[in-house]
């Protein structure tokens, strides 16, 4: 069909009256795609008026969803996509001007299933936070280039997701965290010629955090989170320490 688009968008949201106008206006004013694309928002039970500013908005698909939880909720999303690409953030996300054409670049290579991008935070975010989101982006980089399967990971606030891997492997499991990590792990297990790939240029900024240590308290959840995976190995002091130099060759 001449009007399928090409990306599809999947954003859940709860209670995210704060920040989802400036999302959807992110998401509206995407520059050079290629092409049409889709936006899927889906309201997980909010109680604060998020859905009626999402409502507000044209050029876009609202959906509910009423099980609990942020991949319950990406998984109706999922259902409803037409494009054979799907692109994730989160309701407290700004992704930049570009960062569609980021993904369909940066999946033009056929041998990567899932690409995940760099995670910023708000200019007034403390400067142990900057510090802290520079390495988590140089750790993901360097894990993705340099580290085996067992040590990949995702998050769906800024991924995205060849639409024919839903297809073939399923949806996300439904948990509260590490879904999106499960999935990539998923993918090693069953199309092991498919890998994770990592794309600086993909951006978004994340809203919620300006303090390093609410951050590194909600890290500590997925540390826990992630042990359900089977497959799934905690970075150890070798792996560390190539984040650190990897930061300080980005640094430099």
């Amino acid at each position: 069909m001449s009007d399928r688009p090409v990306v599809s968008v999947v954003v859940p949201f709860f209670n995210n009256k704060r920040h989802i106008a400036a999302c959807i206006e992110s998401l509206l004013g995407q520059r050079e795609v290629g092409g049409p694309y889709e936006l899927i928002l889906i309201d997980n039970r909010s109680t604060d008026g998020s859905a009626s500013i999402v409502a507000g908005f044209s050029g876009l698909t609202l959906l509910d969803e009423q099980t609990p939880g942020a991949y319950a909720a990406r998984n109706t999303g999922i259902r409803a996509a037409r494009a054979p690409l799907i692109a994730f953030t989160d309701a407290d996300c700004v992704v930049d001007a570009d960062w569609l054409r980021t993904i369909r670049d940066g999946m033009r290579e056929p041998s990567i299933g899932i690409l995940l991008g760099h995670i910023r935070y708000p200019g007034r975010a403390s400067p142990a936070m900057r510090l802290l989101g520079a390495y988590e982006n140089a750790k993901t980089e360097y894990v993705m280039n340099h580290c085996p399967p067992a040590f990949h990971y995702g998050y769906a606030n800024n991924m995205a997701v060849r639409a024919s891997i839903f297809t073939e492997l399923g949806l996300f499991e439904e948990w509260q965290r590490a879904a999106d990590s499960e999935l990539i792990h998923r993918l090693a297990s069953r199309r092991p010629e498919l890998r994770p790939a990592f794309q600086r240029s993909m951006r978004v900024t994340h809203m919620e955090f300006l303090h390093a240590r609410d951050r590194a308290r909600r890290l500590r959840l997925y540390t826990r989170t992630n042990a359900r995976i089977e497959t799934f190995r905690e970075l150890g002091l070798g792996q560390r320490l190539g984040t650190l130099l990897h930061l300080l060759r980005l640094e430099s």
